[in-house]
């Protein structure tokens, strides 16, 4: 067993956060979450804990100690969307354990197992490390829904979070930008956060610009991160609240996937503009509906005389953007790797029709989109119980007599959600979806489901003091 510097740093952040404010906690939860590649704990057989897992303990415990087990089991309720996510959590477990075995050999898998070095190939169905280590994510992840949802019932709670995603947003794009800075002299300085046994990708160029990483092993990972961050950021600013925190949270991470040259940061991008078409965030600001006015005005105007200037005035680098999209965007499914991911999708789908429905056990296979993963891995049973979670926490309305804080991050934690499964469905090999995604549900699921039980104004926390 080693312990790394991220350890320490785990450890003694968890100690602090034990005897501290529980906004600490919280704060150091989505910190974390940045440093996917950095191992902050080895065990034996290759096993790497990385940071936001380990803390993810500390997490535990505080709100245990302040909450108490009721309130985390509250949020478990069969009246509440944590219900259907402890399901699809019980279901998945019992599918890793024993689905591989009773199904074993009866088709062929592309497996996620550590053991196997090199390039992903057909094998008959039989358990793997992937089932171990899924399934203890999906336990981990119920676990921290339930602890922030029973933390976000004291005063404070959901403008702590929104801070949490502010510093993680800002750390963010401190670390693209010094990717970006230090490739152009010739250095690797973000390899010393990414000590995990991933292949790292970074220092790639695509016509002449720097594929961006950050703190990840590829391009791809780094937007699908960012993606949510900037909705998140985005949709604070139209409601109106912090806007000037949260507008330039968002010009940062818009910039950075904009230049990331990664297709699932632009096909991310557009679906999403088709969800922000059709929002209302005028339900939770009179202001935001002239907020969104002015930036589709904006950005349509701004695109338009961009595209015209480049069309009429530099022909040439009209020529090397449209060569840019067709390769990032237009040409990715032609590629060797779109040619990968399409047949694990394909062999996914499979899977679910030879188990006639049933699923392969959780981890037991990789795929190229979490619709698929969900499918194969889950089954019918699993695509209900998750799909029951999703739909309750997204379309449960919004009750207006709350302040504009727990009404502003209850919403855009609802599009960050959207956004998380938009890049999830083109890129997601596997289930686990990170913690941001979770602590954004439970803001997502727990403030309406406090109004329908008739919990009068601002009562629906408990006020403590400002060490709890």
């Amino acid at each position: 067993m080693g312990l790394t510097i991220f350890g320490v740093a785990v450890f003694v952040t968890g100690l602090a956060a034990l005897y501290t404010s529980y906004r600490g906690a919280i704060y150091w939860m989505a910190v974390y979450s940045l440093f996917g590649c950095a191992l902050a704990l080895g065990l034996p057989g290759g096993i790497g804990i990385m940071p936001a897992q380990l803390f993810l303990v500390f997490f535990i415990v505080r709100a245990f100690n302040l909450a108490g087990g009721k309130q985390i089991a509250d949020a478990f309720s069969i009246d509440k969307p944590g219900f259907w996510l402890l399901c699809t959590s019980l279901w998945g477990v019992f599918g890793a354990i024993l689905l591989p075995r009773l199904l074993r050999g009866s088709t062929l898998v592309f497996p996620v197992d550590r053991t196997v070095s090199g390039p992903a190939l057909l094998q008959p169905l039989g358990p793997v490390s992937g089932n171990l280590s899924q399934a203890i994510y999906c336990l981990g992840d119920v676990l921290l829904y339930g602890c922030m949802y029973a933390l976000l019932r004291y005063r404070g709670a959901y403008r702590a979070l929104a801070t949490g995603i502010f510093l993680l947003a800002f750390f963010d794009v401190l670390a693209g930008v010094i990717d970006v800075g230090t490739h152009a002299v010739g250095l690797d300085v973000m390899s010393v956060v990414k000590t995990a046994q991933y292949v790292d990708m970074s220092g790639e160029e695509m016509g002449g610009l720097i594929r961006i990483t950050g703190t990840f092993s590829e391009t791809s990972a780094f937007s699908s991160f960012t993606l949510p961050l900037f909705v998140f950021c985005l949709n604070l600013w139209l409601v109106g609240y912090r806007p000037k925190v949260a507008g330039a949270l968002a010009v940062g991470t818009a910039m950075l996937l904009l230049m990331s040259t990664s297709g699932t940061a632009y096909v991310g991008l557009g679906a999403y503009a088709f969800v922000q078409l059709f929002s209302r965030p005028g339900r939770i600001s009179l202001g935001a509906m002239a907020r969104k006015q002015r930036l589709w005005i904006l950005s349509a105007c701004a695109g338009v005389l961009a595209a015209l200037y480049v069309v009429v005035f530099l022909p040439g680098v009209a020529k090397a953007l449209g060569d840019f999209v067709s390769t990032t965007v237009l040409g990715k499914a032609d590629s060797s790797s779109g040619v990968e991911r399409m047949s694990w999708n394909t062999q996914g789908v499979n899977n679910f029709l030879d188990t006639y429905g049933i699923g392969v056990g959780l981890g037991s296979i990789r795929t190229s989109s979490f619709l698929v993963v969900v499918l194969a891995n889950l089954g019918i049973v699993g695509v209900v119980c998750y799909g029951l979670f999703l739909g309750k926490s997204l379309m449960t309305p919004t009750p207006a007599h709350y302040p504009l804080t727990e009404r502003a991050v209850c919403y855009a934690a609802r599009h960050s959600m959207i956004a998380t499964l938009i890049v999830a469905s083109l890129t997601a090999g596997v289930f686990e979806l990170g913690s941001c995604f979770y602590l954004f549900a439970a803001a997502a699921g727990a403030l309406p489901l406090n109004a329908a039980l008739g919990v009068p104004k601002r009562q629906g926390w408990v006020a403590r003091g400002a060490h709890e």
